[in-house]
């Protein structure tokens, strides 16, 4: 099964992006564009995983600014 990817923004609401309950889980290409597009919103985000991933993919999250 693959690896799926839950990027959840961060909020003054929820600043450590706990609250993970209605976020769907992307497969790493759709997890990937959407941490893109909250960079690009200048929103701080955080990257949760199911799944075994791959050093490369978690590369990519941190790059971008995300959160482990």
């Amino acid at each position: 099964m693959a690896t799926r990817f839950q990027v959840i923004a961060l909020s003054s609401v929820d600043p450590f992006g706990e609250d993970r309950r209605d976020e769907p889980t992307l497969l790493y290409p759709d997890a990937l564009k959407t941490a893109q597009a909250l960079k690009a919103q200048g929103k701080a985000f955080r990257v949760f995983t199911d799944g075994v991933s791959i050093d490369d993919q978690w590369r990519a999250f941190r790059e971008l600014g995300g959160v482990e």
